[in-house]
């Protein structure tokens, strides 16, 4: 699968098995700014993972375009996933 940026810019392979997030934090309004990450399927069945997956869907709706936006910080998810011994 290939990914093409909002402006139409970047183009970058997704990996098999991985789908890719944009993580834009709390407090920002779902603008494209924040972090890029590539989140391994395996992991979506996780409940912290599915919560998010929720919060997505209240805040930005279900008919997102382009990459899934999450209202979580990167640092927040990575500590949190860490903690849980879920890997990166």
């Amino acid at each position: 699968m290939r990914f093409v940026d909002a402006s139409g810019d970047e183009v970058w392979k997704v990996p098999k098995g991985y789908v890719p997030m944009l993580l834009v934090g709390d407090g920002e309004d779902g603008d494209e700014q924040g972090q890029r990450v590539l989140v391994h399927v395996k992991v979506l069945r996780e409940p912290c993972i599915a919560a998010l997956l929720e919060m997505a869907a209240e805040q930005f709706g279900h008919g997102q375009r382009g990459v899934l936006r999450i209202p979580c910080d990167a640092a927040v998810l990575l500590e949190h996933m860490m903690s849980n011994g879920l890997g990166v």
